[in-house]
């Protein structure tokens, strides 16, 4: 199934169950929320407590996470919207709030569950309002071209196995402002995503990759991808958090780049396209 230029798809599509010592049998939150361990921010609280009518600035996003995860497990859209509002108004950009705020935040609560400090519900509940504070941002606040230009077309899609799917929210965010025409790809098999391919042009392909057990069978993931692609010369980009555990080379996998900061996922994007 495929979404043009609509990354709000739901996080929860797909949830699987598995047995885990001492729990039982138990829900596990999707995968946006799982497997990749960046800074501990459970212990942020957003700064010092304010007194009545006190307005403070905020800072840096990523000094906010653990407050805004909470929030955002409570499901009040209205108190999470708070301090983005504010965080733009105070000068930091969309992608800033998206990559430094709304992605760690979501890592956070998918640790806090594994930790049992999160039910299975707060976590989804959590996830659905980072994506809809996601589209939000990327339809509300235009930071896009003002250029006309030629438009280029990239399938972001998760590996088979995974549903990673608030990341690539977030980096389609990015493209789409860049002036691409975004096609998110949600497909449960490789033949699937080789179908997508094979039916329509892209210039480039993202793959977002969860965890390590998908590795394996990566490189045989991108060969056939470029085998069934209606372009010949098409390039794969991956990323993911599984990235981010330890050094990997883009070649081992046949692709071409790997790229771990959604910031720097268009420009690496646009080098590969103008080779």
């Amino acid at each position: 199934m495929a979404f043009v230029d609509a990354p709000a798809a739901p996080p929860f599509a797909g949830a699987q169950a598995a047995r885990w010592p001492g729990h039982g049998r138990r829900r596990m939150p999707p995968l946006d929320a799982r497997r990749a361990r960046g800074p501990d921010h459970s212990a942020a609280a957003g700064g010092p407590p304010r007194r009545r009518g006190e307005c403070t600035a905020l800072g840096p996003p990523a000094a906010h996470v653990g407050a805004f995860a909470s929030v955002c497990a409570s499901g009040d859209r209205a108190a999470a919207d708070r301090p983005v509002a504010q965080l733009r108004a105070e000068g930091h950009d969309t992608d800033s709030v998206m990559v430094d705020l709304v992605g760690p935040a979501a890592l956070l609560l998918g640790r806090e569950w594994e930790e049992d400090r999160r039910s299975f519900v707060d976590v989804t509940l959590g996830l659905v309002l980072m994506h809809e504070i996601i589209h939000t941002m990327g339809y509300e606040y235009r930071d896009g071209p003002k250029q006309a230009g030629r438009v280029r077309r990239v399938m972001l899609a998760s590996a088979p196995g995974s549903q990673h799917v608030l990341g690539l929210s977030i980096v389609s965010e990015f493209f789409r402002k860049a002036g691409w025409q975004v096609v998110l790809e949600v497909s449960p098999s490789a033949a699937e995503l080789c179908h997508a391919v094979k039916n329509e042009w892209f210039d480039l392909v993202g793959l977002s990759v969860s965890v390590d057990a998908q590795l394996p069978t990566l490189g045989a993931l991108v060969g056939k991808l470029k085998a069934a692609s209606r372009n010949a010369a098409m390039p794969v980009l991956l990323g993911g958090p599984v990235f981010t555990l330890a050094p990997q080379q883009a070649e081992r996998f046949g692709a071409q780049a790997i790229c771990v900061d959604a910031r720097e996922a268009v420009d690496t994007a646009l080098a590969l396209v103008a080779r």
